[in-house]
């Protein structure tokens, strides 16, 4: 079901999308339509320009040329205006004896007499002309004349033979202005269309030729527009309707804006879009007006004609949507009045309905602010609640975050007693072991006195074996203890050295004799006669070590105060 309604979608919008690119150029056509006063405007000032300079040449090739111009400009916009000017110029031509330029105005005087329909003069004045006199690009302007002159007169014509006659004449002279022509020009590709086109009927070649025009000459040319005509006849021809609507269309904005009066694609244009919708009525007539306006303007006696045929069809089909809309109208107003009537009925009813809504709405109002009330009552309660839950709350978090820190100290305090338990054993250690000493000595004194042994007795005491053992137990002992409750004290005084005077311990567990100093500092044993007895050093020695460690400190007066505060935390071993 999904998959239908994704493909359904797909094709609703594939279809938008071509129709509004359809409408595109319908939309651009429009609006270069309601440009067309300013588009004349542009073109008579241009025109207006070049004929206010005509007073200030002389009758020379200068003239000759100016002339010419004006003539190019009045060519496709005014008939009897380019008239007047090819007839100048054949004047001018033939009074300076300019041979090449009298030839050539030759050829557009029976250009111009072609598109006003006098096929007889046009002939007369090709007829004057040797073909072999001419340079080859008035050759080509030749037989191109020709080839316009038989295709003009065959369209008016309705003897078959004398059709079939112009037909082959139109071949010849078209075949003759292809070999005149410039190599990959402009004008030779739209020729060859053409013979691509209505001889040999293949419509794709053709197609391609005038694609290669479209693609070399400006929009705002006589052959862009002949070019875009042309294409919607092959596209025609092949029952291709959409690009036959799309290029008929572009032909019909180029007429509007080079500007050419001869549009014989919007009056085509106009008759398609009304023959393919009767609703497009209203396009087409403007369309059709507006075909009328210029070629009226023109002075296109032949188009003009061919216009006023298919005038009537589309004015009488605009007359008819005209009445049909006044009929709707009129059904319309009836309906309306009708609906009036039907709509104040429907107010007394409502109105009605509305009294009782209001006094509905009113006790409801009443039966709603009780409610409202009771809610409000409601709200607070919850609220005291909810303040009352939240200071549980935080009380219930407060007694979490004490019984954690209770915990936390009843653990210190349990490992902190531990080490107190092992100071105390240490101590006790020792306090035994010198007491076995001293009975040790004094069974050893009596011994020595009762055997009068007291020179031996003497030398002893006097031993230095003795004292140095004791002194490395000690030592070992307090290390240990020291370290084991300030487990970071050499890494805290290392920060109070300079960096190039840091202390290292070889083995664990042990301390320097510098470092033995500063730990019973720590302790409180200040005065150097009391940590001289506790080390077995000379106070001098002991002097000597402080003052060489000082002298390393970063801040030297302050060092000793900053060793007491070292380890403030006692480090614990879990």
């Amino acid at each position: 079901m999904n998959r239908l309604l994704a493909i359904f979608i797909a094709i609703i919008l594939t279809a938008w999308t071509q129709l509004k690119a359809d409408n595109q150029y319908l939309q651009r056509l429009d609006s270069a339509i309601a440009e067309r006063s300013n588009i004349m405007k542009v073109k008579e000032r241009q025109i207006l320009t070049l004929e206010r300079t005509l007073g200030r040449l002389p009758r020379n090739e200068e003239l000759l040329k100016r002339c010419y111009e004006i003539y190019q400009e009045y060519l496709t916009y005014r008939y009897d205006s380019a008239l007047v000017y090819i007839q100048r110029c054949l004047h001018l031509a033939k009074e300076l004896g300019n041979t090449p330029y009298y030839q050539r105005t030759v050829i557009n005087a029976a250009l111009l007499d072609t598109r006003g329909g006098l096929y007889s003069e046009a002939a007369d004045y090709l007829k004057s002309i040797t073909p072999e006199d001419l340079s080859q690009p008035l050759r080509f302007e030749y037989y191109n004349a020709y080839y316009w002159l038989y295709m003009n007169k065959r369209n008016y014509v309705s003897d078959e033979r004398e059709k079939e006659k112009l037909f082959l004449q139109m071949e010849e002279s078209l075949k003759q202005a292809i070999a005149n022509a410039d190599s990959g020009s402009a004008d030779y590709y739209y020729l060859k269309g053409e013979h691509l086109h209505i001889y040999d009927k293949q419509y794709d070649s053709a197609i391609l030729s005038y694609e290669k025009v479209v693609s070399i000459v400006p929009m705002r040319s006589k052959l862009y527009a002949s070019a875009t005509y042309a294409l919607a006849s092959c596209y025609l021809k092949k029952d291709d309707l959409e690009n036959y609507e799309q290029w008929l269309t572009r032909a019909a904005i180029s007429d509007i804006l080079t500007p050419l009066k001869e549009n014989f694609a919007l009056q085509e244009l106009s008759m398609y879009l009304f023959q393919k919708d009767n609703s497009n009525v209203d396009r087409s007539t403007t369309y059709i007006y507006c075909s009328m306006e210029d070629a009226q303007f023109f002075n296109d006696r032949p188009h003009i004609i061919n216009i006023s045929r298919k005038f009537p069809v589309i004015l009488t089909a605009y007359t008819e949507k005209i009445n049909r809309q006044k009929s709707h109208i009129l059904y319309g107003t009836i309906a309306l009045g009708i609906l009036t009537l039907a709509v104040l009925a429907a107010l007394l009813i409502i109105k009605k309905q509305n009294a009782q809504l209001n006094r509905r709405r009113v006790e409801l109002q009443a039966k709603n602010d009780e409610l409202h009330q009771q809610h409000e009552e409601v709200r607070k309660k919850n609220e005291e609640l909810h303040l009352q839950h939240e200071k549980i709350r935080l009380k219930n978090t407060q007694l979490e975050e004490q019984g954690k820190q209770l915990e936390e100290l009843n653990k210190q305090l349990i490992h902190t007693n531990r080490y107190r338990e092992g100071l105390a054993k240490v101590y006790i250690d020792l306090c035994a072991k010198y007491i076995e000493k001293l009975k040790k000595y004094q069974t050893l004194v009596k011994r020595k006195i009762k055997a009068n042994q007291v020179q031996e007795l003497l030398a002893t005491i006097s031993s230095s074996r003795i004292s140095e053992e004791d002194a490395a137990t000690f030592m070992n002992k307090f290390d240990k203890a020291f370290l084991d409750l300030y487990p970071t004290f050499v890494t805290e005084l290392n920060t109070l050295l300079l960096p190039e005077n840091q202390i290292s311990v070889k083995q664990p567990n042990t301390l320097t004799p510098e470092l033995r100093i500063y730990a019973l500092i720590r302790l409180g044993v200040k005065e150097s006669s009391e940590i001289a007895d506790l080390l077995f050093f000379s106070p001098q020695t002991i002097y000597n070590y402080r003052s060489s460690l000082k002298a390393k400190a970063a801040n030297k007066d302050t060092f000793e105060d900053d060793v007491l505060k070292l380890c403030t935390v006692i480090g614990l071993k879990y």
